[in-house]
């Protein structure tokens, strides 16, 4: 499949779809390794419609806890990524390790698995799903025909111009917002001020948004960062978007101890103090939704498992009428 987003530049292909700008060699890939400068072609989307994975998921493992809570959602991922966190939880899919076998499926047969499996959201995730640009351009339109809710578990990382050409069809979508700073995210092949931006369009687009904030030991652990992400967050984007602060475990080249569950309880104190919905994930507790303005447990949550206590069908507080931000249809 052809590439959309990219030039010619001196005999190399110059990438347009991500802030990496990446200048491909004839023959070579991106960055992401799966945008490939192919002789005589130009830039191709070379796993456009192939898959590593694809499961029935929880809602709640997204994690989305305001968006269609209980409900399971289709989830898809391929391989790839246009980041390098040394403590990805994914690493065998986003580096593309060899032993990764892929399954092609194309638009119409992911029309036929949501209706085979009765499911009414598809989400698309494991890997970073904005490299496969224009699979998810030419299947999310046969989605929104059948109805089907199209989600996105992103690590942000996109210019705006494709960005806003796929938005207005987005539904949800769970940003990893990995620090508030700029040097740190370099280190992750990353950056901020993109990511941000992203957050902003997808808001200013109706998008709704949830943000997941692995708090990682020995790297974005500076509480006084992490204050500063609550209360961009709050300014920005609104202090009822959810906030999961989810604890890290050593994975692939990240071997430090676990996030110490005192520290995420302190920086759960800290996001309270900004915004309405903030949890944690990886742990036990701290999943609960209670009403901001009355106070009452309106969703109950162990696990995955859930109890919707106190939700109105238009997600308001059926107490007080609070409008919760909960999309429930």
């Amino acid at each position: 499949m052809k590439a959309l987003y990219w030039h010619w530049e001196d005999g190399n292909v110059r990438c347009e779809l991500c802030p990496h700008a990446c200048l491909v060699p004839e023959g070579k890939k991106g960055l992401c390794l799966v945008r490939e400068n192919v002789p005589g072609e130009g830039l191709i989307a070379s796993t456009y419609g192939l898959f590593s994975s694809i499961a029935l998921d929880p809602m709640e493992k997204k994690p989305l806890y305001h968006f269609l809570p209980g409900r399971d959602v289709l989830s898809l991922g391929s391989v790839g990524c246009n980041m390098r966190c040394p403590f990805c939880q994914n690493w065998h899919i986003s580096t593309w390790s060899p032993q990764i076998k892929l399954s092609r499926i194309d638009p119409l047969e992911l029309l036929s698995l949501v209706k085979k499996y009765s499911v009414t959201a598809v989400a698309f995730t494991y890997n970073e799903p904005l490299i496969s640009y224009e699979y998810l351009l030419e299947v999310i339109p046969l989605l929104k025909q059948e109805n089907v809710k199209v989600v996105l578990v992103t690590n942000g990382l996109i210019n705006p111009l494709p960005l806003k050409e796929i938005a207005h069809r987005i539904d949800a979508a769970n940003v990893d917002l990995k620090t508030f700073n700029e040097e740190t995210y370099k280190k992750l092949g990353g950056g901020l001020k993109p990511v941000l931006e992203t957050l902003q369009i997808l808001k200013s687009f109706n998008v709704h948004v949830e943000i997941t904030h692995l708090l990682v030991t020995g790297i974005n652990d500076d509480l006084g960062e992490f204050e500063a992400l609550c209360s961009w967050i709050a300014g920005e984007l609104g202090d009822r978007v959810p906030l999961h602060i989810s604890r890290y475990f050593p994975s692939h080249k990240w071997t430090k101890p676990p996030t110490d569950i005192s520290l995420l309880e302190r920086a759960l104190e800290i996001a309270k103090r900004y915004l309405e919905f903030a949890y944690l994930g990886n742990v036990s507790k701290f999943s609960d939704t209670f009403c901001p303005s009355c106070g009452k447990l309106v969703i109950k949550r162990r696990g995955y498992k859930l109890q919707l206590l106190s939700v109105t069908s238009e997600g308001r507080c059926s107490a007080c009428g609070c409008d919760l931000g909960i999309v429930l249809l």
